[in-house]
């Protein structure tokens, strides 16, 4: 049977152009044989739109072509479906397709999709209302992912300038409980990660042990550590060893209830929620069929 194939873009995303990946998708489509229909993600009111499109196009795969926000808007309408989600990396952060080893360069992409079959990875929902396939956090970095957004920046070399000025900027620690099945527990900490996967988008290495197809998640807490632990930290980041620092705690889980002393803002998948307080956070395995290796 022809496959359908729904193409859902994000025109903000990285480096765009239009018309290169409309003709690009149509090339591929006369070469494999797929129908295929094209949507532009808008920045209000678009998700109930996504989720009509896919109720009525009925598609076999929809493919993501963005960032993490691209792939966690997507996704979210597939949990618990037969529909196949696949990724073109074309965001500023591309953390999932990372660690799901799927090439940046558009053509590379769609070979892969088109010939890969599909595997499930799990979901970790927060507050019955929302997910996150990657990774969510409270602290340093959703605080350079909102500095982001607001001043507009894009790819890597954004994200670098706004960790700069992060990193330059006085230090904030926050307080909460902790509570899982296994564990009960108050905590000070810098940052606090609930990690699907091992590793951010740029490369470094938050969680070496971490697989999202395994069932569980992990959450890692960075305690306040003395400022000339910092170049060390970075270090660990990228050779994977952080869990090997004695500011690291690692807690391996499949739901976690986090209430904060204050209000924090929590960066989930390259989306900012603001002023977070009570969180849950649940896995639900086998939750998408993701096209990959």
């Amino acid at each position: 049977m022809t496959k359908k194939i729904l193409f859902i873009v994000n025109p903000g995303s990285g480096i765009f152009n239009k018309t290169n990946i409309e003709s690009g998708i149509s090339e591929f489509a006369n070469n494999y044989k797929f129908k295929w229909e094209l949507s532009y993600t808008e920045k209000y009111g678009y998700q109930e739109k996504l989720k009509q499109m896919i109720q009525g196009y009925k598609p076999d795969i929809v493919v993501a072509v963005g960032g993490d926000g691209t792939v966690n808007q997507v996704a979210t309408e597939l949990v618990g479906t037969e529909t196949e989600l696949a990724i073109i990396p074309a965001g500023s952060a591309n953390g999932l397709a990372y660690n799901l080893n799927i090439p940046t360069v558009i053509e590379e992409a769609m070979h892969l999709f088109l010939n890969a079959d599909s595997k499930p990875i799990d979901a970790i929902r927060i507050n019955e209302k929302s997910y996150c396939f990657h990774l969510s956090d409270i602290g340093l970095n959703a605080r350079i992912v909102k500095r982001f957004e607001q001043e507009g920046s894009r790819g890597l070399p954004g994200y670098g300038k706004q960790m700069i000025k992060e990193l330059f900027s006085k230090r904030t620690v926050f307080s909460f409980n902790l509570k899982t099945p296994e564990l009960e527990k108050r905590f000070r900490a810098e940052m606090l990660i609930i990690a699907n996967a091992r590793s951010y988008g740029t490369g470094a290495i938050i969680n070496p042990p971490g697989r999202p197809d395994d069932g569980k998640f992990e959450i890692i807490i960075i305690r306040p550590y003395p400022w000339w632990v910092l170049f060390r930290l970075l270090k660990m980041f990228f050779f994977g060893k952080l869990d090997s620092l004695k500011y690291i705690k690692v807690i391996e889980t499949t739901r976690v209830t986090i209430k904060l002393d204050q209000p924090q803002d929590l960066q989930a998948d390259g989306e900012i929620i603001k002023d977070a307080r009570l969180l849950n956070f649940q896995i639900v395995p086998s939750a998408v069929k993701v096209r990959c290796n």
